[in-house]
């Protein structure tokens, strides 16, 4: 009986969802039935159900009928039998409607059901198959898991018919951000394809940004207020681009550097000879950011007058007093005007002196040598507040604005490099070791594959190399794997205690 309703069921949960995706598109068409539910007008602090919402709950309810159909066997052994032929239909469908209303974290159980009794889903046709993972591969995408995402994009891609050019350009809209946070940058072939049109002028100028090692362009061509990012917003990839791309530009920027200012080892030594391991010192590469910050200091300023729009405070160099010198960062508002205090302010008025005397001008107080001294009455025992003091520099935050050392110390912006570097090298994006007291990255065994290639491997291949270790994707059943065929005393253990050497009787 199940087999025989399901057509219909799928038919009008289709119809169910067309309506509600249309009207989630248009509210002011049912504004005056929420009015008469009284839904308008309740307050924020409960969450709204939205229609697009119930509806999903509609369906997955008979995705969870088609998903335990007990008709035939069950699990990654069995196949599509029964009411069971309709769980990615089904599945499809609901996860439509939860990206539609943004309730991804709805979709999570789906996968986890799916995953324990749904059949592999080679066994179904490629329409739900090529559905499912694109869908498959956005969540995972949400979730910041870009390998098992792009896994399941990539497949989506490759099994999706090539007349259908608009559905491969959806798939490509997600599959070419996933790529280039993993350090892969779409092919000029791909490119030309007709199912990347419009998303060239996209993503091309994403990875020369970060090819050419520019920081602060970076973050002004992704920052919130630039006329590049609504797309971006739209499509849910702004901010996995903002947060994961940023350290590929900074390793773009210190392989520059050190191509240019680094110590590449002394060639006139020979294989057996041993010399001093390629490095950078670091202050080459903070007077690289420093020219960055120039640069843009300067094209800001020639174009006041010209109509260009403000750049967002997030994606201006660090002109901070406190804290990062790379990124601009606002002042916490709890610390505001404390470097504007006027010296006459200091000057202990009667009010402070009452409100504060038992601890200004205490009754008595305990001198150098610990004996106990009488206060006169009123008398401050530190003396009064000098304004002398303002000629010395009481700030143990503050930096020297040239950028230059004191005394051999490192600048803060230094120590902010440090960080990024050793960011780098715990990720396995480059390879070698930071010295802190003379800040320099050294790369050790260089000597075989050379500097460039041992210090600053390709990031696609390491991520993969990592990766693949485990290339099970959540949520996409695979068929059991084939054992391979035993050999002679394959899988059997002997007992090789009552074994005696060869000769010995």
């Amino acid at each position: 009986m199940g087999v025989i309703v399901l057509p219909t069921v799928l038919y009008l949960s289709k119809v169910l969802a067309k309506l509600a995706m249309g009207l989630d598109r248009r509210p002011d068409l049912i504004a005056h039935l929420l009015r008469l539910e009284g839904r308008s007008n309740q307050e924020e602090a409960t969450e709204k159900v939205t229609l697009v919402e119930k509806s999903a709950n509609v369906v997955r309810e008979a995705f969870i009928k088609c998903l335990t159909d007990r008709s035939g066997t069950p699990g990654i052994h069995g196949k599509p039998e029964g009411k069971r032929i309709g769980i990615y239909l089904m599945a499809n469908l609901c996860l439509k409607l939860l990206f539609q209303c943004g309730k991804l974290r709805n979709a999570e159980q789906m996968f986890a059901s799916i995953s324990a009794q749904s059949p592999p889903l080679k066994h179904f046709p490629a329409s739900q198959r090529v559905t499912y993972l694109y869908y498959l591969g956005r969540y995972l995408f949400s979730n910041n898991l870009f390998y098992p995402a792009q896994i399941a994009l990539q497949a989506s891609y490759d099994q999706c018919h090539r007349q259908a050019t608009n559905q491969k350009r959806v798939i490509l809209t997600y599959l070419i951000p996933c790529n280039i946070i993993l350090g892969r940058f779409p092919s000029l072939q791909l490119l030309q394809r007709p199912e990347a049109e419009g998303l060239v002028d996209r993503f091309v100028p994403i990875c020369r940004l970060i090819a050419r090692g520019d920081y602060i362009a970076f973050r002004e061509h992704l920052a919130i207020g630039s006329p590049e990012t609504e797309w971006f917003a739209r499509k849910g990839i702004l901010l996995a681009l903002r947060n994961r791309c940023e350290i590929l530009v900074w390793r773009s920027l210190a392989r520059k550097v050190f191509i240019h200012a680094g110590f590449h080892g002394d060639p006139s030594l020979g294989p057996s000879q041993r010399g001093p391991p390629p490095y950078l010192y670091l202050n080459k590469l903070d007077a690289a950011v420093r020219w960055i910050q120039s640069q843009h200091a300067q094209s800001a300023q020639s174009s006041i007058g010209f109509f260009a729009p403000k750049a967002e405070p997030d994606s201006q160099a660090g002109q901070n007093l406190f804290g990062s010198q790379i990124i601009h960062k606002t002042t916490d508002w709890d610390f505001e005007g404390l470097g504007e205090l006027d010296a006459q302010e200091a000057v202990a008025s009667p009010g402070l002196i009452e409100k504060y005397g038992d601890y200004l001008a205490p009754d008595g107080y305990f001198d150098a040598q610990g004996q106990w001294q009488m206060n006169p009455p009123g008398s401050l025992v530190d003396g009064q507040p000098s304004i002398d003091y303002q000629q010395y520099e009481l700030d143990p935050y503050a930096s020297r604005a040239d950028g230059e050392q004191d005394s051999g110390r490192p600048t803060l912006m230094m120590r902010e490099l440090e960080s990024i570097l050793a960011s780098l090298l715990t990720q396995g994006l480059m390879r070698g070791f930071l010295t802190h007291k003379n800040p320099r990255l050294a790369i050790p065994g260089a000597r075989l594959r050379g500097a460039i290639p041992t210090g600053f491997p390709n990031v696609w291949q390491t991520i993969l190399a990592r990766e693949q270790e485990d290339d099970n994707v959540p949520g996409w059943v695979q068929p059991p794997a084939v054992a391979p065929p035993r050999t002679a005393g394959g899988g059997r253990v002997v007992n090789l205690s009552g074994a005696r050497p060869v000769g010995v009787q």
